[in-house]
């Protein structure tokens, strides 16, 4: 989440660079689990259960990657939790994340309970570096921290697989946008960012500085907008614009 020149947040008063942040979001269990089901459906007793599940393997598997990844950038590492409410798995992710940061000496550590966490994204989106959280809570943070600086249509998203084994998937934060797809109007750019991290982590850092710095140039120039940024340029439109950029022409 970054904002850029040549884009407004809807928040007052902050200026381009003074919000840049990362959202690391478990993406294999937590509350998506799908251990669970329902029980005499279609009757007054009816009733539906959905487990959560934290495994230790899988909790700190994306704890050390956000760690990791704080390392490489201003070295301030937030968990989003709610272990005043959510009394057994939440705690679980708390001990493991203070756990962890006793071997990271060198990053500066906070948590949040994720309804004020949401508020001091509004308030004070200037706190944050790094965030990491739970597969529920890394969902509506990704979502909330695009609005912040000004459209969901910007940001990139990937699935990295940290050992290397498989391959990794990128793709804009907003999916597939099925309610405008075919009209030539979604922003490109979470999808043509994607692909920078997509090179970034596959090791081309020339090439993925080269996009990021394109994109940046583009809507600094502010003539190519699509709707979601103010103008009325197609998909296209913005797109070959970055292109161009990149290129050099």
């Amino acid at each position: 989440m970054r904002l850029f020149e040549g884009i407004e947040s809807p928040l007052k008063h902050w200026k381009p660079g003074e919000i840049d942040f990362t959202i690391v979001r478990e993406n294999n269990e937590g509350e998506y689990s799908n251990i669970g089901g329902r029980l005499y459906e279609g009757t007054d007793d009816e009733m539906a259960v959905q487990q959560t599940v934290f495994t230790r393997r899988g909790v700190n598997r994306v704890l050390r990657y956000a760690f990791d990844l704080a390392r490489t950038s201003r070295k301030h590492l937030t968990s989003a939790t709610k272990s005043n409410g959510i009394i057994h798995t939440m705690p679980f992710w708390d001990e493991c994340f203070h756990t962890m940061a006793s071997e990271y000496p060198d990053i500066r550590t906070d948590q949040y309970h994720i309804d004020i966490l949401t508020a001091h994204f509004v308030w004070q989106p200037d706190w944050f570096d790094v965030l990491v959280g739970s597969n529920l809570f890394g969902d509506i943070l990704s979502d909330l921290g695009p609005a912040v600086v000004g459209s969901i249509g910007i940001a990139p998203s990937g699935n990295p697989n940290p050992e290397g084994q498989f391959p990794s998937m990128f793709e804009p934060v907003h999916g597939s946008a099925p309610d405008i797809a075919g009209k030539g109007i979604a922003n490109p750019i979470g999808q043509i960012w994607s692909g920078a991290l997509m090179l970034r982590q596959l090791g081309a850092t020339e090439a993925a500085d080269a996009v990021e710095t394109a994109i940046a140039a583009t809507l600094a120039s502010g003539t190519v907008r699509t709707p979601d940024i103010g103008g009325n340029a197609t998909t296209q439109d913005l797109g070959e614009a970055i292109a161009q950029r990149v290129r050099g022409t």
